[in-house]
């Protein structure tokens, strides 16, 4: 039986890291552009998958734009 539960709400540097995927920035681009290290950058992309209960970059990206955190028009480039 599958019940529908809300995500934990994200943090602010989560749904950064979660707008910089949606465009399809790698993960060195986007700590980069973040100022932090690839594993902390890592650690929020892993962070923002478990609250989101999702396992890949594909999904969180569509969950970011679903959710209304990048609009389509941006996420193209």
């Amino acid at each position: 039986m599958y019940e529908h539960t809300e995500p934990t709400p994200l943090t602010e540097r989560e749904i950064q890291v979660l707008r910089q995927v949606a465009t399809g920035a790698g993960n060195k681009e986007i700590a980069h552009e973040l100022a932090i290290s690839p594993n902390t950058m890592r650690n929020h992309l892993y962070a923002a998958f478990a609250k989101l209960g999702v396992q890949s970059r594909t999904a969180a990206a569509f969950y970011a734009v679903r959710a209304g955190l990048v609009r389509l028009d941006a996420a193209s480039g």
